[in-house]
This record gives C-alpha cells, structure tokens and sequence, in this order.
C-alpha cells in the first residue's frame, strides 16, 4: 500500500501554501479518482508522490516503509511512475528510443530484464514493440517522438511507465484531449491495469469519469483532503457540493444547450475556408473543405484530431505552411485576407487569436517564467521602433492575471502552476488580444466545472459583441452546451 501521511508543500518563490496536512491512501488493485477545484492542490500532492516536489512537511510509506523522493527516478525505482497532462518526450529520439531511455538494464521483474547485459537496439525494440502492440497502443516506434499527437504522447509515457515494471500509477487528467474511442480504450487499459493489482491515482475533473472509473473518491479543497467516498455510495450531487462547498449549481442538471437564436443569414463572414486540400504523406487527406463562419456565431468543428481534425486546426491559425511533402490548396480567408500558408504572424493580424490543446508544447515555454509566454503577444503589440517600456510590459502582465482570476507572480516559474491555471491564463491571454475571431482548441480541457461554465458565459459574450468564435473539440458534449452550429470532420471531409 501507498501511504502519504500529512503532507504540506510551501512554495517560497510566491508564497503559497498549496497543501496542508494532506493524507491519503492507495491499495493495490485499486483505481482512487482525485477531484477538486483548479489549484486545489490534486496536482501537487500527486506531483509529491512522483518525486517532482520535496514536502515541506509529511511522509510517504511504500507497503509500511518510509521512503524519500528527491526525483522522479527515485519514485520510480519503488514502482510508482506518473503519467502527466503534457508528457515531455525528448525531440529528435525516436518513439521507441524514448521509450527505454535511460532503462537499459532494469532489475528483475520489469519487462526490459535480462535481455542483454550490454545496449541491443534490436533486442530492446523487439521488446518495446512486443509491449505496444499487446497493450494495443499500435505506436508509430521508428517516427521521431515530435510527431506523435498528444495522445499518442499519453500512450508512449505509460508504455514508458510499464516497460520499468511500475506497481503504482499516476494519471494526471488523462482524457481531457482524448476522442470517445480512445477514452473506452484508455478505460479498457485501466480495467486491464487494475486486474494485474497495480494501484492507481487519477486525477480528473469530470465527475461522471470517476464514478464511473474508481474504486474510491478523494476531494481536495484548498489543499485540504476534504473528505473520501467510496465510488458505490456517491453521487454527483454529492461530490459537487464535497468540491464546490455547498454549492446550489448542479453538475447534472446544468449543463444545457446553449439555445442561441443567432442568425446567420446576410451575415458578413469572419473566416471564409473554400475548398481547402491538405495532403501530408502518412496522414488523412483533407478534400474540398468548405465553411464560413459569420459575425456573431459560435461554430463548433469535431472528428478524430489524429484523422484531419488537427491538420484542419494547424492550417487555420497559420502553424501548417507548405512543405516539401506537404501540399496545401484552397483558400482561408480571415477579414477579408488571405492567411493560408502565411504564418502565425499573417493570421494575427488578420485579427485572429488561438490557442491550442498542447500547454507545453506550442502555447507556453516549459522551464522558463510564466512572464517570458506573456510577452509573446506583448512584443508585437506594445514594441515601438526597437524599444519596450518595462511598465506596459509589466501591466500587460497584470490585467492577464487579473483577468485570469490568479493571484500570483508571473515571474514564477511556469511549472509551478496547475493545469487548470495555466488554462485560465492562458484563455485571458487570447481575450486580450480582442481579435474578432477566436479559435480554442479544447477550450475546457483542465478547466473544473465552475470555470467551464465560465468560459461558457464568456465566449458568448464574444458572440454578443458581434465577432465569431470556432470550438474545435473531441469532445461532443462541450460543443453542444454552447456552440451554434457544430460540424463533423470525417473521413477528410465535412460530413454534416
């Protein structure tokens, strides 16, 4: 059994106190959810467990023995392994290089033991590929890991996880970016991952997903365990009140159609996509993509981001400019400009604002400041001639925090903040830019369900004030709560 026994954690860079006397329990065999409010501390607490923070305060039993954990390899030579939001793979490795890297010789008992006692590529790959295919993650091992989707990332970070033999699992809102199928294949793992009696964390913030899923239930509050259910007893009424305290607004009852009345008709269109093909060797081809979306409407667009629907996204905002082996015709028109295949910086000035699903990967510098992703945006709007004044820079930063609801130093570093925060920055950044089209991929993803519901009210607001918004989701449910019209990418093409 796992045991984390009144963990704190202080954090003196900005002076937050993000867990207090925490405790918590895992068994083997069992699926334990973690629920609670962004900044709640789930994170944190689990980042403890994982070797990513020293406690200030506490102390962690693996089956009754104290241990302490200075890094993440230390957790994993005791068998506990974490799966993050974002998996950080090394860039130019390829997947299966990444995979084993750093787990050459294993000790008895993992999956990579007792093949050799020096380095065999050949040896080590058969055996990375053998694990893959009989998990059926079906990973592309000889493309280079900067290739891999976020989910597949996922996939490659557990298969990781499980080729070192871990006994304790840790996932970190696993399905937020996942499409219907891949979520009852991630299921499906789960159930598979608890028969063998591994113990397993899940973080999540969707309520449905951890009745449905887990064993136990465990809601943090303020960096406080507020309290524990079994999964059998509870409900989201119950739950809901145990995060929200009390709270009069219900998960189950209040998410409804948004019902807009908007019209489209004689509209002038924001974005105007006509007949747009993508082909990229390897990948689904887009044909013959056609749609406008008008002043005053939220469009939703869902598919499989892996069969189109993100190279439709990437060709959108001006991160998908043609190539060698990559052909793109058509034509995006955004205000009346022709964006496609110009860059970022040609649909920015079109008026456009983006953000993507991937935190850490396009939408923040991982490692550095939070300031320094703040500025991005800053530089190209504030720069006068070769100069910037630091007190523009500095309120810039301020109204994105102010606006993002978050009191805390942007100067800290951006691995110190939450999923869910980074989210709400991240979003209150792209609403300063009030560009008259707003494209959020997975727009809710690491959001709890009151800020959800925010971001609701305001993309409506948006709406209202006669520009356009495009959602474009895996998620089925997130469109039809607020999107006026949602269309369905399948098969390279535009189905309904």
């Amino acid at each position: 059994m796992v045991e984390l026994k009144s963990i704190s954690k202080y954090f003196p860079s900005n002076g937050v106190m993000a867990l207090t006397g925490a405790s918590i329990t895992l068994r083997p065999g069992e699926i334990h959810a973690l629920l609670g409010e962004n900044g709640s501390g789930k994170s944190t607490l689990m980042h403890v467990l994982a070797g990513y923070f020293l406690p200030t305060d506490g102390s962690i039993l693996i089956a009754g023995k104290p241990r302490r954990f200075s890094a993440p390899g230390d957790a994993l030579a005791c068998g506990i392994g974490m799966v993050r939001q974002h998996p950080a793979l090394i860039g130019g490795f390829k997947v299966w290089e990444d995979c084993i890297l750093g787990a050459e010789r294993q000790k008895e008992g993992t999956f990579l033991s007792g093949i050799s006692p020096f380095y065999s590529p050949r040896l080590l790959k058969s055996k990375v590929r053998e694990v893959s295919e009989g998990r059926g993650f079906n990973l592309p091992l000889e493309s280079p890991t900067q290739s891999l989707t976020i989910s597949e990332r996922q996939k490659a970070a557990v298969l990781s996880l499980l080729l070192r033999g871990v006994k304790w699992l840790i996932f970190d809102e696993p399905t937020s970016v996942l499409t219907t199928e891949e979520k009852e294949n991630f299921f499906k793992l789960l159930a598979d991952l608890r028969k063998e009696g591994r113990g397993i964390f899940l973080i999540t913030h969707k309520l449905e997903e951890a009745l449905h899923l887990s064993d136990r239930i465990t809601v943090i509050r303020g960096g406080i365990i507020e309290k524990t259910f079994d999964s059998k007893e509870a409900s989201l009424e119950v739950l809901e009140k145990a995060i929200f305290q009390g709270s009069d607004t219900i998960y189950s009852t209040k998410m409804t159609p948004s019902g807009s009345t908007i019209s489209s008709i004689n509209k002038k269109p924001v974005l105007s996509v006509n007949d747009l093909m993508i082909k990229l060797p390897g990948a689904t081809e887009l044909n013959k993509i056609s749609f406008n979306i008008p002043c005053g409407e939220i469009l939703g667009i869902t598919g499989v981001r892996d069969l189109g629907l993100e190279a439709l996204e990437l060709a959108l905002c001006g991160l998908l400019s043609p190539a060698r082996d990559l052909t793109m015709q058509g034509s995006i028109s955004l205000n009346g400009y022709e964006i496609l295949g110009k860059g970022v910086l040609a649909f920015r000035r079109a008026g456009g604002a983006y953000l993507g699903p991937d935190r850490l990967g396009v939408n923040l510098a991982s490692g550095l400041p939070l300031r320094e992703s703040l500025l991005i945006h800053a530089f190209r709007r504030l720069k006068r001639g070769i100069f910037l004044k630091a007190g523009p820079l500095t309120e810039f930063c301020r109204r994105i925090m102010d606006g993002a609801g978050i009191d805390r130093s942007p100067s800290a570093p951006v691995d110190s903040f939450s999923g869910g925060m980074l989210q709400r920055i991240l979003l209150a950044r792209e609403f300063a830019e009030e560009a008259s089209l707003l494209i959020l991929s997975e727009g809710g993803s690491g959001l709890d369900y009151s800020k959800r519901l925010e971001l609701e009210q305001r993309l409506r607001e948006i709406a209202g004030q006669e520009k356009a918004v495009l959602l474009i989701s895996t998620d089925v449910h997130e469109l039809i709560t607020v999107a006026d019209r949602i269309l369905v990418l399948e098969e390279g093409g535009l189905k309904g």
